[in-house]
C-alpha cells in the first residue's frame, strides 16, 4: 500500500521538476572586471588622461561595479569576482583569472548553465580586444579557447558584457560563431564622446547604468530603440543560441534515482519510461522549429533578448 501511495507521489514531484526546469533559468555565476584610467587615442596610442578626468572617471568605475553587484544580486548570480584596477592588468593574471572562474561549479557538482562576464576598460579599435597592462591585450579567439577548453561537452552558455568603445568587432564575430552557446551584449558610444580633444572624458558606466536598470526595475521607462538616444545598444549571439535547453535529468539520472528509493520489482518501469520518453515521434517539427528559430533570430532579431535567466539582452 505504501508503494501505492509513494509512486504516484514521487511521479507528481518528477512532473513538477521538469516542468520548472522548462520555465527557469538555471544556475548562473558572474565575473567583473572595470579597468579605468588610460585612455588609447584614436591612433592607437595610450595617453593618460589628466587628474580631474581621471577622479571623475574612477567615480563612474565604482558607480559600474555597485550597478553590476546589483544586477547579480537581483538575479541571484553567483558572484565569482568584481575586480577593480586602475594601474592596469597582466594578460597572465586576466588569463588566469578567467579560466578559475569558467571552471567554476555549482555546490551539487555540475557546471552552472550560464557564465556571465562582464569588461569595462579600453580596448583595440580594430578588433574590441581588452587592453591591458604592458601593452598586451586578450582578443576574443583567446577567450573562446579558455571557453571551449573548459566547456567541453556540458553546453554551457556564455555571455559576455562590453561596456567599451569598441564592442563591435566582438559582437559582429560572435554572430558567425558556431557549435557553442555564446552571447555579447556590447554599448555604442558616439564618437564625439569619445574624442579628447573635446575636453570630455569617455562616458563608460552610462551604458551599464541604464542597462542594469532596465534588468532590475520592471517599471524602467528606457527605451532601447527611441530615436536620438546618446548611448546605444547592440547584441549579438551565436548561431546555435536559440538550440539552448536547460540541462534536465537523463534516462540514467532518473534510474539512479530509482534504483536507490524502489524495490527491484519496480525496475521494469524504469524502462518503460525511458523507452516512451525516447519516442520522438514529432522529430521532423522539432527540427523544423529549430531551423526556424534560428533564421527567425539570425535574420529578425528582436530589440530585447529575454536569456531566460531574467537577464535581457538589448540593441537601439
Amino acid at each position: 500500500i505504501a508503494l501505492l501511495v509513494v509512486l504516484p507521489l514521487e511521479s507528481l514531484a518528477h512532473g513538477l521538476f521538469h516542468e520548472l526546469g522548462g520555465c527557469l533559468g538555471g544556475t548562473c555565476a558572474g565575473y567583473a572586471l572595470v579597468m579605468p584610467t588610460i585612455y588609447y587615442s584614436a591612433g592607437g596610442q595610450p595617453t593618460l588622461l589628466p587628474p580631474e578626468h581621471v577622479q571623475e572617471l574612477n567615480l563612474r568605475s565604482t558607480a559600474m561595479l555597485n550597478a553590476v553587484q546589483r544586477l547579480f544580486s537581483h538575479h541571484m548570480v553567483q558572484t565569482f569576482g568584481c575586480d577593480y584596477s586602475t594601474s592596469g592588468v597582466t594578460l597572465e593574471a586576466v588569463q588566469n583569472k578567467l579560466q578559475s572562474f569558467l571552471e567554476l561549479r555549482t555546490a551539487d557538482g555540475p557546471r552552472h548553465d550560464t557564465y556571465l562576464i562582464f569588461y569595462s576598460g579600453h580596448s583595440q579599435k580594430g578588433s574590441g580586444a581588452w587592453a591591458l597592462a604592458g601593452g598586451e591585450s586578450l582578443h576574443l579567439n583567446q577567450l573562446l579557447e579558455m571557453w571551449r577548453e573548459k566547456n567541453g561537452g556540458h553546453g554551457s552558455r556564455l555571455i559576455v558584457v562590453l561596456d567599451t568603445e569598441n564592442s563591435l568587432p566582438w559582437v559582429k564575430e560572435v554572430r558567425r560563431l558556431e557549435g557553442i552557446y555564446m552571447a555579447v551584449q556590447g554599448a555604442k558610444l558616439p564618437a564625439s564622446r569619445l574624442d579628447p580633444e573635446s575636453g570630455d572624458v569617455p562616458l563608460l558606466g552610462d551604458f551599464t547604468s541604464e542597462w542594469v536598470e532596465f534588468n532590475c526595475n520592471p517599471a524602467s521607462a528606457n527605451q532601447w530603440t527611441e530615436k536620438g538616444r546618446t548611448v546605444m545598444a547592440t547584441y549579438g549571439v551565436s548561431k546555435r543560441w536559440s538550440d539552448y535547453a536547460l540541462h534536465l535529468p537523463t534516462g540514467s539520472d532518473i534510474a539512479k534515482h530509482w534504483k536507490t528509493h524502489f524495490p527491484k520489482a519496480t525496475y521494469p518501469l524504469i524502462h518503460l519510461s525511458n523507452w516512451c520518453c525516447g519516442l520522438n515521434l514529432f522529430w521532423l517539427c522539432s527540427v523544423f522549429l529549430r531551423c526556424f528559430r534560428r533564421y527567425k533570430l539570425a535574420w529578425f532579431p528582436p530589440a530585447v533578448l529575454d536569456t531566460g535567466q531574467g537577464i535581457k539582452l538589448v540593441q537601439s
